[in-house]
């Protein structure tokens, strides 16, 4: 389905038939609002996995500006005050007061702005892979927590393929971007679980300018002096061999939140929800369910 909200198209799907003809839009479920991640991807990537929550919980889709199923947009209107706007104008578009609001990754980052910015329409904060953004560095009470490091599981090559990808400039053509994806990605995985990645990579959907948009827009995320203001109740998971989020940038935010609860998958690494799947439900249920009255 598509709605014209602000100055784009947004596209969202919505697991569950109550929704389908718009004309009703209240539900006896919890609903959930999932945000996709990666450098501007698609939400499809997600389903697989979160669809399983659907028997208990509403789940909206929403593909952000210009990117998945949406509307192409100006590169300079994709920022993440703007997308995170959207999302609080999709839900009154929606006839919703306020959600759940899940985000991995990059979504993450979405997610945090909207709670900051429109916190009336956020229930609760499911964050996976986050943090206060690349340029928030650890401090003395972070010393000795554990950081992976993409160099301590890959040599030569490889490690130039990665070091291209985030760290080179120019834009990159689609054929380095999909080597990069295809040989790199697996061990975005924990090391037992790097045979996992196809299933994640074959429901990858991006547009080439919006990956090369995300590369210069990621790095200078931050929410590091207004996170802490946010009262809403949050759950942050991080993987423990998550290199590209590591669980110490997860680890900080939690402290800073007022409301929060912080777990680390110890056999996960960047996509715990295709990793750890049964305590990825378990911990979402947990948390939805305590905090569905407030």
């Amino acid at each position: 389905m598509l709605a014209q909200l602000n100055d784009a198209t947004l596209f969202f799907d919505v697991v569950d038939t109550e929704f389908e003809n718009m004309d009703d839009p209240s539900t006896n479920k919890p609903v959930m609002l999932a945000l996709s991640g990666g450098y501007g991807y698609g939400h499809a990537y997600l389903r697989p996995s979160l669809d399983n929550l659907s028997s208990d919980y509403q789940i909206i889709y929403a593909d952000m500006r210009g990117q998945g199923r949406s509307s192409d947009v100006p590169m300079s209107t994709i920022q993440f005050d703007t997308m995170a706007d959207d999302v609080a104008a999709l839900i009154t578009y929606l006839g919703l007061e306020s959600v759940f609001v899940f985000g991995h990754a990059s979504g993450s980052f979405i997610a945090q702005k909207l709670a900051i910015r429109h916190p009336g329409k956020v229930k609760g904060l499911i964050l996976v892979s986050s943090s206060m953004g690349m340029t928030v560095l650890p401090g003395k009470d972070e010393e000795g927590y554990p950081t992976p490091f993409l160099k301590d599981r890959v040599q030569g090559e490889l490690l130039d393929v990665a070091h291209n990808f985030f760290f080179n400039p120019n834009p990159l053509s689609e054929a380095t971007f999909v080597d990069y994806a295809t040989r790199v990605g697996p061990y975005y995985m924990a090391p037992k679980n790097m045979d996992r990645f196809d299933s994640i990579w074959m429901n990858v959907h991006y547009k080439m300018n919006v990956v090369n948009h995300f590369r210069s827009l990621n790095p200078f995320f931050t929410s590091l002096g207004k996170i802490s203001l946010v009262k809403t109740p949050a759950l942050i998971m991080s993987g423990f061999h998550d290199w590209a989020t590591p669980s110490v940038g997860s680890h900080m935010l939690a402290k800073k939140m007022q409301h929060c609860d912080f777990v680390v998958f110890n056999d996960s690494g960047h996509f715990l929800f295709i990793e750890e799947p049964d305590r990825f439900y378990d911990q979402v249920k947990g948390f939805i369910n305590k905090n569905i009255q407030v």
